[in-house]
């Protein structure tokens, strides 16, 4: 499970740069030509690893717009 967990890692990253990417671009349209591409293949790294996921386990759709509850077992 621990490839798993770093999909679900890797995920909640890419996810988290997407929304923040689409962000910016709304608050700074004139910068769209400069960032575009960069966020698609930001995209591009979501929407391939969300379908890597969906092999090991089923999504839901407030996973795939939110992300995944990562829990790391801490030894006390």
């Amino acid at each position: 499970m621990a490839k798993l967990e770093e999909l679900k890692m890797d995920y909640n990253f890419n996810l988290n740069r997407l929304y923040n990417g689409c962000n910016y671009l709304d608050e700074h349209p004139e910068d769209c030509d400069k960032y575009l591409n960069e966020l698609f293949k930001v995209y591009n790294k979501v929407d391939v690893t969300i379908r890597q996921i969906e092999k090991y386990q089923k999504v839901t759709s407030d996973e795939v717009l939110g992300g995944f509850e990562i829990w790391k077992n801490k030894m006390i």
